[in-house]
């Protein structure tokens, strides 16, 4: 069932160079995943800048990355965020910028707009663009994607039931579960669009996300994850966090997960850098298990911050910290 499995570039903070974006199409190809959408929210000219191109410098970089990723057989995709409707010609400008490089696919994305928004219109420029590439894949991101905008106001309440009602039901859209970084994900996460079927509701996994509680770091062998539900998709990308590292960490996973856990959570770790000491408290980063630390406990953690030395040690030192000050 699923075309598409890989990850989205897709979180507030560090942009990432094309050299350390190679290297997670590197470590997809290994894992035999296949996709990665770019879709920054720290890049203005697919978001409120839309009507302005990319440097010439940076389309250079970015044809020898997409040649790097078609060698390696990883489809790229590009996500645009066209949150003015008065940008759709900026945004056909931009497709076909992108489709004379060789990308076929894109997203249209609606989500994390601060502009008034309605969804009458932003279903037009969908379906304006759809009809005006007809060989080209699309999807669609809402405003409203997990169960708890739904309730945020009456404004997003509204929009969900406009979009129950009106959205195509042959085409596919993103989803994040019940909640914006959920911790579940299986058929009960998406209960709330029986009227769509499954192989459309394509899955935007935020679980690893760390821009909206950037004192927690969540870590775990895909546990939060069935995998029946995985097989039944056409499309399930893994947001990263901008942390090179730990995002290639995170793929490892993510390929052992799909295969069977073909190697073991501790044999990962391991390979990527993680202290052999601190395996007793990785479940510390799994939102699931709440722990009181012990002082001895706490000084353990410390003693491993200040005598272990990696280049993951430094991406993961304020998610230590934190818990070394855990109450």
């Amino acid at each position: 069932m699923l075309n598409r499995l890989g990850i989205v570039e897709g979180y507030y903070g560090n942009l990432p160079t094309f050299e350390q974006r190679k290297l997670i199409v590197k470590t997809l190809s290994t894992n035999n995943l296949n996709f990665y959408l770019y879709a920054p929210k720290e890049d203005p000219f697919l978001r409120s800048h839309i009507d302005i191109d990319h440097s010439d410098t940076w389309f250079d970089e970015f044809e020898n990355f997409l040649g790097y990723a078609k060698d390696l057989n990883i489809e790229i995709g590009i996500g645009l965020a066209p949150t003015k409707s008065s940008n759709i010609t900026a945004l056909k400008k931009k497709i076909n910028n992108f489709t004379e490089r060789g990308v076929n696919f894109f997203s249209i994305l609606f989500d994390d707009i601060e502009e008034k928004f309605s969804f009458n219109d932003q279903l037009n420029i969908f379906r304006e663009i759809k009809s005006e590439f007809p060989n080209l894949n699309f999807d669609f991101c809402p405003t409203v994607y997990s169960k708890e905008l739904i309730e945020k106001d009456s404004i997003h309440k509204n929009y969900f039931e406009q979009f129950i009602q009106g959205f195509p039901r042959s085409e596919d859209f993103f989803w994040t579960g019940e909640k914006v970084i959920s911790t579940n994900m299986d058929a009960s996460c998406q209960k709330e669009l029986h009227q769509f079927e499954n192989e459309n509701i394509a899955i935007w996994d935020n679980y690893f996300t760390i821009d909206s509680q950037p004192k927690k770091l969540n870590i775990s062998y895909f546990d939060y994850l069935d995998k029946t539900f995985l097989t039944t998709k056409k499309c399930y990308v893994v947001n990263l966090t901008g942390m090179p590292r730990h995002d290639n960490l995170i793929i490892d996973l993510l390929g052992s997960f799909v295969a069977g856990k073909k190697d073991t959570f501790e044999s990962i770790l391991l390979k990527h850098g993680v202290d052999e000491r601190f395996l007793e408290f990785i479940g510390l980063f799994d939102p699931k298990n709440k722990m009181n630390l012990k002082k001895e406990e706490k000084d353990k953690i410390h003693k491993i911050m200040f005598t272990w030395f990696h280049p993951l040690k430094n991406e993961w030192y304020p998610y230590l910290h934190n818990l070394k000050n855990w109450e």
